[in-house]
C-alpha cells in the first residue's frame, strides 16, 4: 500500500504494479477440411495411334457417367487417425461398399463394405498443392488422392457409399464417409457393368498457422533467465526434397510423435544466427542432424493436439550467441522442415558453461 499525508489525516491508497503483457509460448494450430469427390464409372477402350515407329494401340480411359460431390470428415479423423497417421497419408485408400444410412461424423466405417484399394492411376500421380509461396497460403495445402477399382471389384455391383482411410484393413477407420450422388446432391445408385472399373479422385485441404507468409509473436521462458520474445513460422528447407513440402510432413511427425533413427528424426536446435520468416529458412547444417533428438518420452498427447515437452540443455552445450529454437526435421540425412522461434532482430543471449537452459514446451493442435 502507498499512503498520502495530509494534514490532519492519513489517506491509504492501493499500490497498481502494471506488468507487460509477454506474447504466448510457441503454439502451432492445423486444420482439416474436406473438399470434394469426383466419381467417375467408365472403361479402358483401345484406339490405333500412329508415331515414327509406325502403327500402334493403347488402351484410353473413357469416362460414361461421373459426378462431383462433397463430404465431411469424421470425428475419429481428429481424435484417433491423425495422432496415428499424421496428415498427409490419410486417405490412402479408398473404400466402396452398399449401405445406404445417411452420412453422420460420428460413424466409423461403411455400412457393408464390399471393397478397397490404394491403387492409383497409371500416369495421374497423387498431388500435394501448396495454395501460395507468400502471405497466409504459404501453410494451406490442398492433397488430392486419384484410387481406380477394377471389374473384378467392382464389377456388376451397385455401389452406394464411399470412404477413404489410411488403412488397407476392412472395419471401421475411415477418415470421411459419403453416400454416392449426383451433381444435384441427390443420392444415388452405381450400377457397374462387368467390365465397368469405378475411379474416386477425392481431395481434401490441410492448413496451418502460423507459417512464413504470417508469421505470430511468440515468447519462450528460459528458467534463471526471462522470457524472449520473437516471431513464430515454419520453413520448407530443404526444398527439393519432399516436392518442397517438407512443412507438412514435419507436421505430421510431431502430430504422430514419430520417432525414427538418428538421420531419421525430428531435433531440437539452438539457432545460431537470426532468422527472418521465410519459407526457404535453413536452420542449422541441412546436411546433417543437429540438436537434440526428439524421442518417444519428449511428447505428450493432449486432446487433439500433442505437445513437446521442455528440453534441458547441459551446462556443456551450445555455449555460445543464441538466436532462437527451432524443431528441426531431419530425412535421408537432410533437413527438410522446420518450426522455429526465432528471437526478434537484435535480441539473443549468450550461454556459457556456468549453467544449463530449461526451454518450455512446444504445442501442436488439430481440429475442422
Amino acid at each position: 500500500m502507498g499512503k498520502i499525508i495530509v494534514p490532519g489525516k492519513e489517506i491509504l491508497i492501493p499500490r497498481v504494479v502494471v506488468r507487460p503483457l509477454l506474447p504466448p509460448p510457441p503454439t502451432f494450430s492445423a486444420r482439416l477440411q474436406p473438399q470434394h469427390l469426383h466419381w467417375q464409372v467408365g472403361r479402358y477402350k483401345e484406339r490405333l495411334t500412329s508415331g515414327p515407329g509406325g502403327l500402334g494401340r493403347e488402351k484410353i480411359w473413357v469416362v460414361e457417367k461421373e459426378a462431383e460431390q462433397h463430404n465431411l470428415i469424421l470425428t475419429q479423423t481428429y481424435d484417433a487417425l491423425i495422432p496415428s497417421s499424421g496428415f498427409a497419408s490419410l486417405a490412402d485408400y479408398a473404400v466402396v461398399g452398399t449401405g445406404s444410412t445417411p452420412p453422420n461424423a460420428t460413424q466409423a466405417g461403411l455400412v457393408a463394405e464390399v471393397a478397397r484399394t490404394n491403387a492409383g492411376v497409371s500416369g495421374e500421380p497423387d498431388t500435394i498443392a501448396r495454395q501460395s509461396t507468400s502471405g497466409p497460403g504459404v501453410g494451406t495445402f490442398i492433397i488430392t488422392k486419384k484410387r481406380e477399382f477394377t471389374e473384378a471389384q467392382v464389377g456388376g455391383r451397385n455401389l452406394t457409399e464411399w470412404g477413404f482411410s489410411p488403412s488397407g484393413s476392412a472395419g471401421g477407420n475411415l477418415m470421411t464417409r459419403e453416400l454416392f450422388r449426383d451433381g444435384l446432391g441427390n443420392p444415388v445408385v452405381i450400377s457397374l457393368a462387368s467390365d465397368q472399373r469405378l475411379r474416386l479422385i477425392y481431395a481434401y485441404q490441410v492448413s496451418y498457422s502460423p507459417n512464413a507468409g504470417a508469421p505470430q509473436d511468440a515468447s519462450i521462458n528460459i528458467a534463471n533467465l526471462g522470457t524472449f520474445a520473437g516471431k513464430v513460422f515454419a520453413t520448407r528447407y530443404y526444398n527439393a526434397y519432399d516436392s518442397g513440402m517438407g512443412d507438412l510432413y514435419l507436421l505430421s511427425w510431431w502430430a504422430m510423435a514419430y520417432v525414427g533413427n538418428n538421420i531419421d528424426a525430428l531435433y531440437f536446435y539452438p539457432l545460431d544466427a537470426y532468422k527472418a520468416p521465410n519459407l526457404d529458412s535453413q536452420f542449422g547444417n541441412y546436411s546433417s542432424p543437429v540438436g537434440y533428438q526428439i524421442t518417444s518420452g519428449m511428447f505428450t498427447a493432449i486432446t487433439r493436439g500433442r505437445k513437446i515437452n521442455a528440453i534441458t540443455i547441459p551446462a556443456t552445450d551450445y555455449n555460445r550467441d543464441i538466436y532462437g529454437f527451432a524443431i528441426i526435421r531431419y530425412s535421408g540425412s537432410s533437413h527438410v522442415g522446420g518450426f522455429a522461434l526465432a528471437f526478434n532482430s537484435g535480441v539473443k543471449f549468450t550461454k556459457s558453461n556456468l549453467y544449463k537452459l530449461v526451454v518450455g514446451e512446444w504445442t501442436l493442435t488439430w481440429g475442422p
